[in-house]
């Protein structure tokens, strides 16, 4: 993986001055780049109109995600039909939103792409009501594909707690068994 990265950062690197006058998305990757055209199917068709319906087209029926927001192990097995429903999730809290992709890199079977979400709380998250507030926020994500172009590993992370603030929500408690210090019970001192 760290050999990935750094071809696909040096690759990059170069990249830059010739394509930066050409266009506003560095893209590292061949045209006919298999996972490259399938993280454009997913950006198209998943990410920009949040259609969980589509997941099986992009996700493995069972994949590996490497993400810590929800305070999980390093490899945590995911199914395909929970990113149905955060996708249908995301389009219920936020029924505006637009997504730029501002980096995609191609390495081997990876993509590295890091993008800009600009999304208006249209709908509640959790038990706080839509303020109708727009916040812009980026995120990177790295997807590993396998033979048949379907995500079989993720690896990802987007400002969440700058999202929360410019949408004027409370930071909500983490999840339990997430760790860290513990919230002291109310009759104890801290």
């Amino acid at each position: 993986m760290k050999n990935v990265l750094m071809s696909a950062l040096a690759a990059a690197a170069f990249a830059v001055p010739a394509l930066a006058a050409e266009t506003t998305t560095l893209v590292g990757c061949a045209p006919d780049n298999p996972y490259f055209k399938a993280y454009m199917g997913m950006t198209n068709e998943m990410f920009i109109p949040r259609d969980g319906m589509v997941a099986k087209k992009f996700y493995a029926d069972e994949f590996i995600s490497h993400n810590q927001d929800r305070g999980g192990g390093t490899a945590t097995k995911i199914n395909v039909s929970r990113m149905e429903h955060l996708y249908e999730e995301s389009f219920k809290t936020f029924g505006k939103r637009t997504y730029e992709n501002e980096v995609i890199i191609c390495s081997e079977n990876y993509v590295i792409a890091r993008v800009a979400m600009e999304s208006t709380m249209t709908g509640p998250m959790g038990d706080q009501p839509a303020t109708g507030k727009t916040a812009r926020i980026s995120a990177t994500d790295i997807y590993k594909f396998g033979k048949d172009a379907k995500v079989i590993e993720r690896w990802g992370n987007a400002d969440n707690v700058g999202q929360l603030w410019q949408l004027g929500l409370k930071l909500p408690p983490p999840p339990p068994g997430m760790g860290g210090a513990e919230a002291p019970k109310k009759d104890e001192k801290k």
